[in-house]
């Protein structure tokens, strides 16, 4: 498993597709902030439109474009093209996705999936991706995109039994192949995708990964990436403003959410698992990052104390 693939399972990412949009213009569509630990994402199957968010350029989006946004903007939604033909707004559930159209008969002027990605509290993940990421499944570098694109498109118009589970799946996929080909199209990265990037620096990462618990120093971690301290120093602090060991703090704290809502080990053992020696400390840093204490935290996701 490689360190990406562990901040993906980490991040407890959930995919759901809400819409289908058949639209015509002059048309803008507000839509609000999504509630905490929410992304947005729209795919554009057909025609045009651009997205727009205060204090950003605007976004022109064409047939094939995806564009993700990790932390849920605000956003207006244009299309321009259209005529006196377009009718007030109707939804309907097809049985798989609401379609909503304010086309009535008329061609529409763009086809979009619009759907949305849940993940855990104050993710690593999500943190460290900028607030957009536009990407396109029609360019040759992500010939994934389109099969999978396809085969949303097909589920939600043709609404076949299981087709919900089947959407809501291909949707949690789209995160991750989203994520690989916009990755793929950055000529440099910062913060922890470039520590990943880093064959060496990679190595330092997956391994706090892949054992929260050890009492690690900073040697260790040169170590791991074969560097000397002063070395791994100034390679880390070129890529990321976080510090080696921040950035320890963070990943525990990530890993400790997630056995908090997906096991029932015992708050001390959750502590130890992640390398606290004190659950009064775990308890107290964790209540800093996330605001409340860990047993409140693991009742309001459901497990019980």
């Amino acid at each position: 498993m490689d360190a990406l693939d562990r901040l993906i399972q980490l991040a407890q990412l959930s995919g759901a597709l809400d819409l289908r949009c058949l639209l015509r213009g002059p048309l803008e569509l507000d839509h609000a902030p999504a509630p905490a630990d929410e992304a947005a994402y729209h795919v554009v199957l057909d025609g045009a439109c651009t997205v727009s968010r205060e204090g950003h350029a605007a976004v022109e989006l064409t047939a094939g474009d995806i564009l993700l946004l990790p932390r849920g903007d605000a956003h207006v939604l244009h299309v321009a093209d259209g005529d006196a033909r377009a009718v007030a707004m109707q939804a309907r559930d097809n049985g798989a996705v609401t379609i909503r159209s304010n086309c009535g008969e008329a061609q529409p002027a763009v086809d979009l999936l619009c759907g949305r990605f849940t993940y855990a509290p104050r993710a690593l993940l999500i943190d460290v991706l900028p607030d957009a990421v536009h990407v396109s499944f029609t360019r040759a570098s992500a010939p994934y995109l389109g099969p999978l694109v396809a085969a949303m498109r097909r589920e939600a118009e043709e609404a076949q039994l299981g087709a919900p589970s089947i959407v809501a799946a291909l949707s949690t996929a789209l995160f991750t192949m989203v994520l690989r080909a916009w990755l793929g199209e950055q000529p440099s990265l910062s913060g922890v995708l470039g520590l990943l990037a880093n064959r060496r620096l990679g190595a330092s990462v997956i391994a706090m990964l892949e054992r929260p618990a050890e009492p690690w120093t900073l040697d260790m971690l040169a170590k791991e990436a074969a560097m000397s301290r002063a070395t791994f120093m100034r390679a880390f602090s070129a890529h990321s403003e976080t510090s080696p060991l921040a950035l320890l703090g963070h990943v525990r704290m990530q890993l400790a959410s997630t056995m908090l809502t997906h096991t029932k080990k015992s708050i001390a053992d959750v502590a130890a698992d992640v390398g606290y020696q004190s659950e009064a400390a775990f308890s107290k840093r964790f209540k800093e990052v996330y605001g409340v204490a860990p047993g409140r935290f693991r009742t309001e996701r459901g497990l019980g104390a």
